[in-house]
């Protein structure tokens, strides 16, 4: 009871405060709380004097610089902070930190002389931080607790890295599941989830212990806006059929250009964009092609139908109204994908833009598309092959 009367009155004194001041941060979300605790603990700042852009996503090298300051932002030795001058000078002190911490380990860096486990997935400090990887980090910052259960979530593989800290930070209240049986591992997380994450793990610490907080935390400088790059892009060319729906030039007669976008973030992230002329109300197959030169065969191919509204009395639709369907020409691949709304989709300028992330367990990655070249399609057919 004194425990939830104190959280209670932290939450009445932070929410008081001006670290809860941005604008864009309700105070009747989830996230309220947690940063407005964090910005006035020191670990974490606003993108600018009235913004904390909660929705952004959070990088690797975000996260790992809230808990260094968490920590009390602690010295490193200079050799190892030297050792990290490939990466942004604002993240140099944290990741060297993190390596002499044990939250990270030598073969999450690319460019040290170590052997690196094969299928790894190396740091990048520009990429989002995804659930599993938050979880990894917290746990490691906590001391790598053994969980009481194994976790059970369908899509945490026994054998994953995360699989422990996922079942620890599940027991200790710190995250849930994305459904009663899933975790989504993969799943890129915000800066207000991550905030939240650091706010539970911390003040809920294990039965008779408390979390350590810097008693005078050292106020940073704002963060810069970190820009989260792609891996690599593909970008290809194709044929777009309009059904004419409008009455506009696009007639169903006519074949018309379309242009498509691959970014890739991760072995198992991407987004795919496609660009057509007309609105997307006038086809409902949108279709990617990989086409491997060396294997005249092979290739890939990932199908995106989007039932519309328009479609009603025209199209006779079966199935999800936004559904993926990947296929590897070849045969000899599976893969289980899921499919995001990337939040971008412009219906009438003709924009679709989709997320994609397959499983960790999954045979194909998207380090398979190395020198794959891309064009695409467009149509109002259902069938993938069109």
């Amino acid at each position: 009871m004194k425990k939830t009367l104190a959280a209670f009155f932290l939450a009445l004194a932070l929410l008081a405060g001006s670290a809860a001041a941005f604008s864009d941060v309700d105070e009747g979300l989830y996230y309220a709380v947690p940063i407005a605790w964090a910005v006035e603990r020191g670990i974490s700042t606003g993108t600018s004097e009235d913004t904390f852009s909660p929705d952004t996503l959070c990088t690797q090298g975000q996260i790992l610089t809230f808990l260094w300051r968490a920590a009390g932002s602690p010295q490193v030795e200079a050799e190892l902070v030297a050792e990290m001058q490939d990466l942004k000078p604002d993240f140099q002190k944290a990741m060297a930190w993190g390596l002499e911490a044990g939250i990270l380990d030598n073969a999450d860096f690319p460019y040290r002389a170590v052997p690196v486990p094969a299928g790894a997935v190396l740091l990048n400090p520009s990429a989002p931080c995804t659930r599993g990887m938050a979880m990894s980090f917290l746990w490691r910052y906590a001391g790598s607790p053994a969980p009481n259960a194994p976790c059970t979530f369908t899509d945490v593989a026994p054998g994953a890295g995360y699989a422990q800290a996922v079942a620890w930070a599940v027991e200790g209240g710190i995250t849930s599941g994305t459904s009663e049986t899933t975790f989504s591992p993969n799943e890129p997380c915000t800066r207000g989830q991550i905030a939240t994450f650091l706010y539970r793990c911390l003040n809920e610490a294990a039965p008779g212990e408390t979390a350590y907080l810097p008693e005078d935390p050292v106020a940073p400088s704002p963060e810069p806006e970190e820009e989260i790059r792609p891996m690599r892009t593909y970008t290809g060319t194709g044929e777009a059929r309009s059904l004419g729906l409008d009455g506009s030039e696009f007639t169903s007669e006519g074949i018309y250009e379309a242009k498509a976008t691959v970014d890739i973030y991760s072995p198992h992230e991407a987004v795919f964009t496609f660009q057509v002329p007309f609105p997307l109300f006038q086809a409902c197959n949108y279709t990617f092609l990989f086409d491997d030169p060396s294997q005249p065969e092979g290739g890939y191919r990932f199908t995106f139908l989007r039932w519309d509204e328009a479609f009603a009395d025209i199209l006779s639709w079966e199935g999800e109204h936004n559904r993926l369907l990947f296929s590897d020409m070849s045969g000899e691949l599976s893969g289980s994908a899921t499919i995001h709304e990337a939040g971008e989709e412009d219906r009438i300028g003709g924009v679709l833009v989709r997320r994609i992330t397959f499983s960790e367990d999954s045979s194909f990655t998207f380090d398979r598309l190395d020198g794959c070249t891309l064009t695409c399609s467009a149509s109002a057919s259902q069938l993938s092959g069109s």
